[in-house]
């Protein structure tokens, strides 16, 4: 696609995939409710996406994507889940905040940072047999480190021996 999207607009085409899987179609009081914002945020948003071909929108009426639209949708889903994926599996990390962590970093992670963290998921879950006790290993230590200064510690180091290497 020769221009690309917001964040947010991004974040719009997401929900109307969402809701279209749901409901099969879209009201802009759904993608209201969906996205926290007022009716006229909403509409804006439509209008934008309508002009660039994403969603079939006309005012007070349904919202569905277009073609275009719900490839890029499907795209940005996968990309979404795949760093969610990675933060709740690998990192550990909480679902919830696993799924808004995600929807921060998922616009601001490129193809190829993107494609390593679907590798290295791919590697853990079919390669690596003691891939899965090291994960473990990991939760164990992070999980000591809420208690002690473990963590802090490693974390100290590192950054000193960052600073270091950066002289």
């Amino acid at each position: 696609m020769a221009k690309q999207l917001s964040g947010t607009l991004e974040d719009y085409l997401e929900a109307i995939y969402r809701i279209e899987q749901q409901k099969r179609v879209a009201r802009p009081r759904d993608i209201c409710e969906a996205q926290g914002v007022a009716g006229s945020t909403v509409t804006a948003a439509l209008k934008s996406l309508s002009d660039k071909d994403l969603v079939n929108y006309e005012p007070y009426g349904l919202v569905t994507l277009t073609e275009r639209g719900r490839k890029q949708a499907e795209s940005l889903a996968v990309r979404h889940r795949i760093i969610r994926d990675f933060l709740e599996e690998i990192l550990d990390l909480p679902p919830r905040q696993a799924e808004s962590t995600a929807c921060g970093m998922e616009h601001a992670v490129d193809e190829r940072a993107l494609q390593r963290f679907v590798c290295f998921l791919a590697f853990m879950r079919r390669h690596c047999p003691q891939g899965a006790r090291c994960l473990e290993k990991f939760r164990e230590f992070v999980d000591e480190a809420t208690e002690g200064r473990t963590c802090r510690e490693c974390i100290e180091d590192y950054v000193k021996e960052l600073t270091v290497e950066s002289r």
